[in-house]
């Protein structure tokens, strides 16, 4: 019964096959019911609640595969990541309007890096994580709504350096997406301390884009100056007030 159910979600996959997917669904559903004598929960690899889970061709059903899944006894394997993901998907970010569902979506995407990030076999999950999570935080990517991202993006560009990823590239890309979000946010002093670092690996690692970076330190720099420049009006002021009692 579970090559049946492996057969049926490959032509799913393969073929973007519905009714492949819904009969792998019921086969799956009435194994975790102990339906068959043979083949039960006990001895069914629950890896495929998560590959049926991955296809996301119908919410609902993506949606039970996970309970089933983690009603179980739940193998710490690569499948544990991955049906975090899923689960975050199931919360995907489609505006900017219920930040309950984006607070539930970045939670599942953090559990899955966090758990990824202890083992070097699971490395990979980390980097497919950022790459998804980016694809999918796009109602967040404008002016006002980038501080959302602080948390979770500053916590995936420093599990991938952690990590040493490889492709520095993607991680020079998300380096200067933070910054912005810093800027955005006018967390100045936030920015100013993750720019230097920032800047000096882009310069190292991935030059083409230093003059991304570059730009926005530039634009820092004209944040601080003018914050500077009333910082000091503002004590001159107030000695004045002083003197004139």
């Amino acid at each position: 019964m579970e090559l049946a159910v492996r057969e049926r979600l490959f032509a799913a996959e393969r073929c973007r096959d519905v009714q492949a997917l819904k009969n792998a669904y019921g086969l799956i559903k009435s194994a975790s019911q102990g339906k068959f004598a043979v083949d039960s929960s006990d001895n069914f690899s629950t890896d495929l609640y998560v590959l049926c889970a991955e296809q996301l061709g119908c919410l609902e059903m993506s949606r039970d595969c996970l309970e089933m899944y983690f009603k179980g006894r739940v193998p710490v394997n690569q499948f544990l990541g991955r049906a975090y993901l899923c689960q975050g998907q199931l919360h995907t970010p489609l505006s900017t309007d219920n930040l309950k569902a984006f607070e539930k979506f970045v939670q599942s995407f953090m559990k899955a890096i966090d758990f990824a990030a202890h083992d070097q076999r699971y490395y990979f999950l980390i980097y497919n994580a950022s790459v998804l999570y980016w694809k999918l935080v796009r109602p967040y990517l404008k002016p006002g709504f980038r501080y959302c991202l602080i948390p979770s993006l500053s916590q995936i560009v420093k599990v991938l350096n952690q990590t040493e990823e490889q492709d520095h590239e993607w991680r020079a890309e998300l380096m200067i997406n933070l910054l912005e979000c810093f800027l955005d946010a006018s967390k100045l002093k936030e920015a100013e301390e993750f720019s230097s670092a920032a800047a000096i690996f882009i310069k190292e690692n991935v030059p083409d884009k230093f003059s991304q970076i570059f730009s926005l330190m530039v634009m820092l720099s004209h944040f601080l100056n003018a914050l500077s420049l009333g910082s000091k009006r503002l004590h001159t002021d107030l000695a004045k007030a002083e003197m004139g009692k």
